[in-house]
């Protein structure tokens, strides 16, 4: 019985919101963390684990315990005894059986998963899956806040270009906290979420001031916040202020604060000093583009998560075949970790589906196909210079004059240029650059210098064929 009812709980659920049209933040506040713990002789007994706790709980008996008691009336086919707990409850303990032991144990797996998905978070993403290379101090630092949130590094910044583990990262915290203490409140957002909440609040003609109580308790009432991609923030006045407070909150409740971003705090536009202040009170750290022995370790691992076990034994004539077809995507796909994993993918589908082995003609005429019609972007030309002149993207992309940064900066402006058909406006955004004269200028300086010294002529020639390798 119980076992049928946790089985047809999601659809219950689902009922319940559609047929009693209960909002999405109210649902995902109050509904969505019942678990059905117990069900015996017409009695349901479903545990709350949301983040209000007790409070939660009398919300829910007051407004939604009759509808709860009709929807699984309706799934069931017999009216119920209901009671709604909360976690280690007296009553909760003493109904238990060896059956419902059983079920408790396998409980703990279907919380922590429940939690999992309150949490928004991508289970995938742990330390362990995060290929660490050349970007150890940002594995490390993020595990650290992992291990004592709240308490090393707060805030924690993470900045890097597009496509480099930013939020793979940032999940890893949050699964890793949940894993080690599943009772924490842990939650994930993206800016654009954040922000499209704010506006939905704001652009009801009739302001519901407990949708507003609920949205502040939401992101107020946790223990580990992550923001992802918080240079979006840019611009937007009321999100500002809105995140603003909610930082001094939780900030001064010790709870812990993660960011991502693809550039630093002070490179973020049209954003409050007193918000890059706190970003940058905690620690900044930045993600890399990954270098070759990187992104041959990332390949690897990805090619086991599809079932292909990659060793470094080339006396085997497949296992030669697969890494000689590594070591061609490796070299030629090296602007970011889903670039990589996404020709690998093709090279896999590809194969399978044509029934060959894998080898470096197969991938390069797999590839081949993929490439030309793949776009080549500013952003990618961006992140191929960051890579060959190993500095990050944000870089690149700063106010930064210093020649070992001015120089690569200039390069994006020829290359740019020479493989897009960005107006000189737009290539001057992408390089956050308010004047597009500064874009031709560094134009025509990369060209004058081609001319002249071979070593700058040769280096363009490197990069190109990274760029384009076809």
């Amino acid at each position: 019985m119980l076992d049928n009812l946790k089985e047809k709980w999601p659809e219950i659920l689902d009922y319940l919101k559609k047929e009693y049209d209960i909002q999405d933040i109210t649902f995902e506040t109050f509904i969505l963390p019942l678990n059905v713990q117990y069900y015996k002789d017409g009695l349901v007994k479903l545990v709350f684990t949301g983040n209000s706790g007790s409070s939660g709980l009398q919300y829910i008996k007051k407004k939604y315990f009759d509808f709860l008691k009709l929807s699984l009336a309706h799934f069931l086919g017999e009216n119920t005894d209901l009671q709604i707990l909360l976690p280690g409850d007296a009553s909760l303990e003493d109904s238990s059986d060896e059956s419902d032991e059983e079920n408790a144990a396998n409980s703990e797996d279907l919380i922590l998963e429940r939690r999992i998905l309150e949490a928004n978070l991508d289970k995938k993403y742990t330390f362990d899956s995060f290929v660490v290379g050349n970007n150890a101090i940002a594995q490390a630092t993020s595990l650290a806040v992992a291990d004592s949130p709240g308490e090393a590094h707060n805030p924690l910044f993470i900045f890097g270009g597009v496509g480099l583990g930013k939020t793979h990262l940032m999940q890893s915290i949050g699964n890793y906290v949940l894993k080690s203490n599943p009772n924490s409140k842990v939650l994930y957002t993206t800016t654009e979420s954040f922000t499209n909440e704010i506006v939905d609040l704001l652009g009801k003609q009739k302001k519901d001031q407990d949708e507003i109580i609920q949205f502040r308790k939401k992101y107020r009432n946790v223990d580990v916040l992550l923001i992802d991609d918080i240079q979006f923030i840019s611009g937007k006045d009321r999100t500002q202020e809105e995140l603003f407070n909610i930082f001094n909150e939780l900030f001064l409740k010790h709870k812990q604060i993660v960011f991502t971003s693809d550039r630093k705090p002070n490179e973020i536009e049209d954003i409050a000093d007193r918000l890059t202040t706190r970003f940058q009170q905690g620690l900044t750290v930045d993600i890399h583009s990954p270098d070759y022995e990187t992104r041959m370790a990332i390949l690897k691992k990805h090619a086991l998560s599809k079932g292909i076990k990659v060793t470094d034994d080339k006396e085997d004539v497949d296992n030669a075949n697969l890494l000689e077809a590594l070591d061609y995507i490796a070299t030629n796909f090296v602007s970011n970790v889903r670039e990589l994993e996404g020709s690998l993918n093709n090279v896999i589908a590809f194969s399978k589906v044509n029934r060959v082995p894998i080898t470096k003609e197969f991938a390069m005429e797999t590839l081949k196909v993929d490439t030309t019609e793949e776009k080549i972007t500013c952003q990618s030309i961006i992140n191929t210079v960051a890579e060959h002149y190993q500095i990050s993207a944000a870089d690149i992309c700063s106010k930064k004059r210093s020649s070992d940064v001015a120089f690569p900066r200039q390069v994006c402006m020829y290359l740019c240029r020479v493989y897009t058909d960005e107006k000189l406006e737009t290539i001057a955004k992408y390089l956050r650059k308010k004047n597009h004269a500064t874009v031709s200028y560094g134009y025509n300086e990369i060209k004058k210098a081609m001319e002249t010294d071979p070593s700058i002529k040769a280096t363009i020639e490197v990069l190109k064929k990274k760029i384009n390798p076809n």
